[in-house]
């Protein structure tokens, strides 16, 4: 279930490995930005308990990230330091407000980018430097975030 249906909490990760981003391809079918380009991450749920907990967004992005790739990522990743993008948007025609978030992260260089195994959410990955982004489509002008996310994460 997403947060409500008139606000939307998307995060996304650009998981980064010796230089090179990971990407993965929305299926064609997708209802948002079909065949697009995509970072690893999702809309924020509904917490499955109604305890008091603070910054679950660091469990959410995690969540999401294992859920599309099968890696497990430390929630304590998810600080100010490794926050690369945050933005809103209306979305007039739903009514519904968004928060955005983009996420660095740096990967051991022990890392076996092998390893990933993305779920049915995704079609393909690849690992792509900062000069390849202008031959791979992620659904603009709605995906331009993604864009901007990983930008903003090379630049760090």
């Amino acid at each position: 279930m997403s947060l409500t249906n008139t606000i939307k909490f998307l995060q996304k990760a650009a998981l980064i490995h010796q230089g090179k981003v990971l990407i993965l391809k929305r299926p064609e079918n997708s209802v948002s930005r079909p065949g697009a380009w995509d970072l690893p991450g999702g809309n924020a749920e509904w917490p499955a308990t109604n305890q008091k907990t603070a910054n679950l967004h660091r469990q959410e992005v995690s969540r999401e990230i294992e859920e599309e790739t099968g890696l497990k990522i430390d929630p304590d990743v998810f600080t100010d330091e490794n926050l690369v993008h945050f933005a809103t948007y209306f979305e007039a025609d739903l009514p519904r407000f968004a928060f955005i978030t983009g996420w660095r992260v740096s990967l051991a260089d022990d890392f076996n980018p092998d390893s990933i195994k993305i779920s049915d959410e995704h079609t393909q990955l690849a690992w792509i430097g900062f000069t390849e982004l202008s031959d791979y489509d992620f659904g603009e002008p709605v995906g331009t975030y993604v864009k901007v996310i990983i930008q903003n994460a090379f630049k760090v």
